[in-house]
């Protein structure tokens, strides 16, 4: 109801707005001549400003450039009294380092903040794929200035990384935690915050299967899977210090609470255990709204947080370091080199199950409360091209709070369907896309081994990603530059991997607009880049050609292409209908060739 509320209330805002232009544009006509008005001097008071009618009269302008003015000021105050201790509120969406090592920083009352956030190996082990995953949510909410709640909801699936016992054994966990962290002492003077963190988690882990037995059966040979359940949790008190207005040094004793022995086949202790533990961190702004982040953290026992392929378990050291970014208020990414695996305060200092390895973190957090990047408006040729293209995408962004739409079906029988929501101006959530590949001539391929894994007869394709607006003309830039992502797996195969664009969208006139979309494949079968090129070409106001092409780069290359027409309903809705030997539209299928041209039909919507 909020955001059907908000809705309506800025399309009535933007029709009074489009009504007193209109105005403005009619009082302007009646009159061709400049009007100076002598304002005197006042000394007791600042000199109004003089608005030229070379400006039209347009209070929009000043609105907004106002608007923009108040968020930089905001903003600059926010720079100036940001500190990454405890009297910092709400400045930045940094409230951890680490799940186990909470920072001294906290919402105001009743703010939130949602995160997304991924761990993963560099590559896949024995499980083959994009490497062994632990994607989480996590959602914060300030309960007081002084006291913030949060809940975990963590998930992993993918076999152990390492054989054991010379076979492949599934591994799976599952955390849902809540979290209360308390402000204890925050003394401003000597810039010290102390806070008490405690929480607890609703632990799901199973190991085994038809195949292989479980690495918590040590008696016998029998292969089954083994389900568990158990309560755990974690206490940590974040002790930190200010030692510049730039630099925050980080202390954590804590302990997680472990099950140490699980099911009635272990002999003696089989799982991690109880853990005291010792954490350090630092932050430190590289520069504007650019954090260095770094940790290291040591297990004291009396468990342990590691186990290899021979299940032997021990304590290992764990660290963190990378970049915190808040490109803008509403929008923080996090890119890190860590080893630990686990997602929640419980599990954080855990490694990845049957080895210690570095791995990548990248995480994504959203304010929707905060500021906005503004953009001016699309104009009418360029709000028709904001649907993107078929094969090739374009680095355009509807506003924030929109809705994109996209259902696709051929000839051959490919089908596929996508949601995406703008979270701001500059970041769309690419929720679901969803989709099968059929039917597709494979003869003469040199890239067989990459159908029968994602485009078998059988597939399924579920993929999450994002798109960030770096460059626009909207904000004065010379043309549009945007980073896509996404992730997600073959349901058949069980297997996944990982895409990206670089998009690249130029206007050269009021009827052509062309792209350059550099692409990159990533699995644990192959590795490999491709560029896309593509342009459109509006024959009338609402009739637009699109001719696509991509290759990959590699020595098989696949070169495809496609030619569509769209009509245009309106800026917000449209209908394609395209002729391409593309394997299909969706990520991977576009960097593929299939040996016959389908018809294909794309119904987009904009709301």
């Amino acid at each position: 109801m909020r955001l059907i509320f908000f809705i309506f209330l800025f399309s009535q805002l933007f029709n009074f707005l489009e009504v007193f232009a209109e105005k403005i544009k009619k009082d302007f006509s009646e009159s061709n001549k400049v009007i100076w008005e002598k304002v005197k001097e006042n000394k007791t008071k600042s000199a109004e400003k003089i608005i030229w009618k070379s400006y039209k009269n347009d209070q929009f302008y000043f609105e907004n450039k106002n608007k923009r003015d108040s968020i930089t000021n905001s903003k600059k105050l926010s720079d100036e009294t940001r500190k990454y201790g405890s009297s910092n509120k709400s400045t930045t969406s940094i409230t951890e380092l680490e799940p186990f090592l909470p920072l001294n920083n906290f919402l105001e009352y009743g703010n939130f903040q949602s995160s997304v956030r991924w761990k993963s190996s560099f590559d896949s082990g024995v499980s083959a794929g994009t490497g062994q995953q632990n994607p989480s949510f996590v959602f914060d909410y300030g309960i007081s200035d002084s006291s913030l709640l949060s809940i975990y909801i963590t998930g992993a699936d993918d076999d152990l990384y390492n054989l054991v016992s010379g076979q492949k054994v599934n591994y799976y966990w599952q955390s849902y935690g809540l979290s209360f962290k308390k402000k204890l002492i925050d003394d401003k003077d000597f810039d010290f915050g102390l806070s008490l963190a405690s929480s607890l988690e609703y632990w799901r882990h199973a190991s085994g299967s038809k195949t292989a037995k479980s690495i918590y059966n040590q008696k016998d040979s029998a292969f089954g899977k083994e389900k568990f359940e158990n309560l755990v949790g974690a206490i940590s008190f974040p002790i930190s210090k200010n030692l510049n207005e730039k630099f925050t040094a980080l202390v954590v004793p804590g302990i997680t609470f472990l099950p140490e022995k699980l099911g009635s086949k272990g002999i003696g202790k089989n799982a991690y255990g109880n853990n005291f533990y010792i954490g350090s961190g630092v932050v430190f702004d590289v520069a504007k709204d650019l954090n260095f982040l770094a940790s290291y953290t040591i297990p004291l026992g009396p468990g342990n947080n590691y186990f290899d392929s021979d299940l032997n378990y021990s304590r290992k050291s764990i660290y963190s370091f990378g970049l915190g970014w808040d490109v803008n208020p509403k929008i923080g990414v996090e890119g890190k080199i860590t080893n630990s695996y686990g997602a929640s305060p419980s599990t954080g200092l855990l490694t990845i199950p049957s080895d210690n390895l570095p791995l990548y973190s990248a995480n994504l957090t959203y304010r929707p409360d905060a500021e906005d990047t503004y953009l001016t408006p699309l104009n009418k040729r360029d709000k028709l091209i904001s649907s993107g293209g078929i094969t090739v995408n374009n680095a355009l962004i509807p506003r924030a709070n929109t809705s994109q739409i996209f259902i696709n079906y051929d000839s051959g029988g490919n089908l596929f369907g996508s949601y995406s929501y703008s979270l701001s101006n500059i970041f769309q959530l690419e929720l679901l896309n969803i989709g099968y590949f059929n039917d597709l001539d494979l003869s003469g391929s040199k890239n067989s081994h990459l159908y029968s894994t994602f485009l078998n007869e059988d597939n399924l394709n579920f993929r999450l990603g994002g798109k960030l607006l770096i460059f626009s003309p909207q904000k004065y830039d010379l043309y549009w530059v945007a980073l896509r992502s996404s992730v997600g797996r073959n349901d058949d195969t069980n297997q996944g991997y990982l895409f990206a664009e670089l998009m690249n969208t130029f206007r050269l006139n009021n009827w052509l607009a062309f792209n350059i979309s550099p692409k990159y494949f990533y699995s644990g079968l192959d590795s490999f880049g491709g560029i896309g090129f593509s342009s459109y070409i509006n024959l009338s106001d609402n009739l637009m050609l699109i001719p696509e092409v991509n290759t990959s780069i590699k020595n098989d290359s696949d070169l495809n292409s496609t030619l569509a027409i769209r009509y245009s309903f309106s800026p917000e809705r449209s209908l394609d209908l395209y002729f391409s030997n593309a394997a299909g539209i969706q990520d991977i299928g576009q960097l593929l060739k299939e040996e016959e041209y389908r018809l294909g039909i794309k119904f987009n919507f904009l709301y």
